[in-house]
């Protein structure tokens, strides 16, 4: 996988949940690309902390605060972004959330928030950035999942069950849109030391010591995966779903397993 410095140059991306994490790295990425983004996150203040990194790298970026599990949030979002840089080509739909509660003791308002923001902000993310899509021409959407949306997890039923759900929905997407010349793809992290609390986290439980690379993953390490693939050098994938968790699900690395020369 290649991604060279321009790669993106002249696109116009949104990422959502770009405060923080795999979002502000992936807004990171793109502009670095040649990309200019649109920062929306529900905290405003973290959404303009990343646009302004990026402006300060050089590039072009601005913020804007999205609820995406609001039509009229989404809608906004990409109104702005087609005022301000005259089309949207790629659309990282990111932003996510979840409780570790047990199944049987889940409140259903929490479950329901979990699903309108991870689910119900996926499709509304996904038909408001179609839509300006398809008056550019085509475009590419990456919707995060996760290895959640892969396995069952104990104790966060609902962020399991909506991260499922999103894969069904990208692949339907990827057969309705891919003849308009819209992309639609997954892709689903493991560990991710988004933050210094998610690193610790990782140190002290060994993270790496279950994950056959042998480390956590960073969001630098998805915000690459991302960008590649935006670009025309993914031109020809859609529909598919992307691990990125360091080799966790496909089997664990014995400890102490002796190395290569």
């Amino acid at each position: 996988m290649t991604v060279h410095a321009a790669a993106l140059s002249g696109k116009v991306a949104i990422v959502t949940g770009a405060g923080s994490g795999i979002g502000a790295a992936s807004a990171a990425t793109l502009a670095a690309q040649g990309a200019r983004v649109c920062c929306a996150d529900i905290n405003a203040d973290d959404a303009g902390r990343t646009a302004e990194s990026i402006v300060a790298a050089g590039g072009e970026a601005f913020a804007v605060r999205v609820d995406v599990a609001s039509p009229d949030d989404n809608q906004a979002m990409v109104e702005q972004t087609v005022a301000r840089y005259g089309a949207v080509h790629i659309a990282h739909l990111n932003a996510g959330t979840g409780q570790h509660v047990g199944v049987l003791e889940y409140p259903l308002e929490d479950w329901d928030r979990t699903m309108a923001v991870n689910l119900r902000g996926v499709l509304l993310g996904l038909q408001a950035a179609g839509r300006a899509m398809l008056r550019a021409g085509g475009g590419s959407i990456i919707v995060t999942s996760s290895a959640a949306g892969l396995i069952g997890v104990a104790m966060s039923s609902a962020y399991s069950a909506s991260k499922h759900g999103v894969l069904g929905l990208v692949k339907s997407a990827a057969t309705e849109l891919g003849p308009e010349g819209i992309r639609v793809n997954a892709i689903c992290p493991g560990f991710i030391a988004s933050n210094e609390g998610m690193r610790k986290l990782g140190e002290a439980t060994d993270v790496g010591g279950r994950i056959p690379l042998g480390r956590a993953g960073e969001s630098e390490d998805v915000a690459n995966l991302v960008a590649f693939l935006a670009g025309d050098s993914a031109s020809f994938i859609t529909g598919s779903v992307y691990t990125i968790d360091g080799g966790r699900l496909a089997g664990t690395e014995a400890r102490g397993a002796r190395k290569s020369a």
